[in-house]
Parts: C-alpha cells; structure tokens; sequence
C-alpha cells in the first residue's frame, strides 16, 4: 500500500472527526486530529498564563511539546509536555478561548509545520477546516463534509451528554453558528472548501453511510 495523505474540512459539529477515526480504523491508515492541537494550545496557554487575549505570547511553541496516537479503538491520545490532555481540551472553556488562538499567525504555522512532519512515513487521514487548501493543497483526496446548523447543533450536544456534561442546547446552537462566521472569516485558514473536494452533505446520513461513502472514496486511490 503506498503513503496517501486524505484530508477531511468541514464545519464544527460535520462529523469529520468520528467519519475520519472510523475510517482510519477500517482501512488501516493513522488519524490526526488537528483541532486537537489548536485545542492543546489553548489549554496550554490558559494553564500558563491564566487567560487568553489577543496578541498574547506564543514564543514559537519554546518550552512547548505535543504528541498524538491514534489507538487500534479508533480513538486518539493528545498530550501536551507528557501529559495526556485529550479529555480535557473538549471543556467549553477551551472552545470559548480557541478563536483567540487558532488566529494567531505563529500558531498556525507551527501547528502546519508539526502535522507535515507526522506524515512523511505513513498513510494519514486529517481533519480539520483548511487541510486541503492550506496544511496539504496537494492531498491524494480532498473531501469536505457538511451538515445543517440544527444537525450540527445536536450533534455536538450528543457529544457532551457522552461526556457526562449537561450543556443549554439554545447555547450550543447560538455557538456553532457564531463559529461558523468566525471560521470563514479568520485571517490565517479560514474554513474554505478546496475547489477539487468531494463534497458531502451529512444532514441527513447516517454515520455509516457517510463511513461507506468516504471509504468508498479513498480506495479508489489506495
């Protein structure tokens, strides 16, 4: 099997995490999330310096060190310094103080840098919102799911009723739609469908449909 690098975009609460952990497990390739690192910067700042506001100091990530596994559950390991963050940077907290972070132009560069490095020995599928235009404009495939703001809504609701967190669903729907105006309008990776994407509209598929349907995609390239 030769290395391919599948990148996933879409707006939050699309489904593009689960369908790429799923699909990765079925057809052997290694997931990265790459949210998770904007989120494990966010909670590293916040646990250094007590807050996050514009123009805040990122030192080029000194004194900073991440690491991601992807586990044969399907599930992904982030640990900032050593120290396993994965639980904690899904804390509203964090979603509340990301914005401020994933604009910073130095973070973003050094976020790229890292995740072009994971991929230079092994078939990798990421997700994020600017994979196929920014991080790698030349992926193997390039797919951008999607999916209605009231899906989307309860859908990352579900997820924290999972976490064993009760959260105001009117909150969560205000939330998504704020993040999608903010995603598209950021200064540096802007959410932004790469002009040769496959694009999937999820709202109304189940999740193994759109496993299917994605899996279907990248075997015709493996």
């Amino acid at each position: 099997m030769k290395n391919i690098v599948v990148a996933v975009d879409g707006p939050a609460g699309s489904g593009k995490s689960s369908i790429s952990k799923r699909v990765a497990a079925d057809l052997g390739l290694t997931y990265i999330d790459s949210g998770a690192l904007y989120r494990s910067i966010t909670w590293y700042v916040l646990r250094r310096d007590g807050s996050v506001a514009p123009g805040f100091a990122f030192g080029g990530g000194k004194g900073l060190s991440i690491t991601q596994e992807f586990l044969p559950n399907g599930s992904s390991r982030t640990c900032v310094n050593g120290e396993d963050v994965s639980t904690r940077i899904r804390d509203e907290e964090i979603t509340r103080n990301i914005g401020v972070i994933s604009d910073d132009r130095g973070v973003r560069d050094y976020v790229t840098g890292l995740l072009r490095s994971w991929t230079s020995t092994k078939s990798i599928i990421m997700d994020g919102r600017d994979i196929g235009t920014v991080v790698f404009p030349a992926a193997d495939i390039k797919i951008y799911l999607d999916a209605s703001v009231d899906v989307r809504a309860e859908r990352r609701i579900n997820e924290y009723r999972e976490l064993g967190k009760n959260v105001d669903e009117n909150s969560i729907k205000k939330q998504i739609i704020l993040r999608d105006e903010q995603d598209t309008k950021r200064p540096f990776g802007a959410l932004k469908r790469a002009e040769d994407a496959v694009y999937i509209d999820t709202s109304n598929m189940s999740m193994a449909q759109v496993i299917d349907r994605v899996k279907e995609l990248v075997l015709r390239i493996l």
